[in-house]
């Protein structure tokens, strides 16, 4: 059963004016673009991530933030004010909603507003080891300091990132390119903010004699403590 706070009702979604670069006059009509008013803070969150999503909106001064619905993969949020008849002319409010913890998986989002489109986006696993280039790179990373707790999250099928100890801090980030076509290896790229010691593992799961995770090809990478480094390497595997 739901239960709502105060009395949701519709009101008209934001657009926002965009002036032409062009030289000279442009009608009003060429300038307005209608922009979907609703935004994710991370804008790529992964699994843990406290996640907001806000919206600008013409609604009375005393609108609020309403109730969040959740069923399934659908997810609505609901403006609501004091009953009032008739409604007094809008303004521009900015509404934010803070979603609870999602799993993993892909998510539609709408307000319950006239003219604003559904948002879609997706919550990325997170990890302790990192699958890149349809899984056949497996990235590992040993950080060694008290409290330590890396966790992978991919981007793409070639790039993610590593947290330690916030889900919400980036530590590396990675990516790893199929140069063959180059100079006939695979490339691995590691980015660092962190002077935390750690070693990083990649292992070729899908080269020749490779079979069970035995005998598999392996990168080793290390960062000594006090020292932030990055590691190019264009002849990993």
């Amino acid at each position: 059963m739901k239960t709502r706070v105060g009395r949701s009702f519709p009101v008209v979604a934001l657009v926002l004016v965009t002036l032409s670069a062009v030289a000279g006059s442009v009608p009003m009509a060429a300038q307005t673009q209608a922009v979907i008013p609703i935004n994710l803070s991370p804008a790529l969150p992964a699994e843990g991530d406290a996640i907001l999503v806000s919206a600008d909106v013409f609604a009375p001064n005393d609108a609020a933030e309403g109730q969040i619905t959740i069923e399934g993969s659908q997810i609505t949020l609901y403006v609501v004010a004091p009953p009032l008849s008739p409604q007094p002319p809008g303004t521009l409010q900015h509404l934010v909603w803070s979603l609870p913890s999602l799993p993993a998986g892909s998510y539609s989002l709408s307000v319950s507003l006239l003219d604003v489109p559904t948002l879609s986006f997706a919550v990325r696993p997170r990890a302790g080891t990192l699958g890149l280039i349809g899984g056949r790179f497996q990235v590992a990373v040993a950080a060694l300091e008290a409290g330590a707790t890396p966790a992978g999250v991919p981007l793409s099928d070639s790039g993610g990132y590593f947290t330690f100890f916030d889900p919400s801090n980036i530590e590396l980030t990675f990516k790893v390119i199929d140069g063959r076509a180059v100079n006939g290896h695979y490339w691995v790229f590691v980015a660092s903010m962190t002077d935390t010691p750690l070693t990083i593992t990649v292992t070729d799961t899908q080269a020749a004699g490779c079979g069970g995770g035995h005998s598999c090809p392996t990168r080793t990478y290390t960062n000594p403590p006090h020292t932030n480094q990055n590691f190019i390497d264009v002849v990993a595997f």
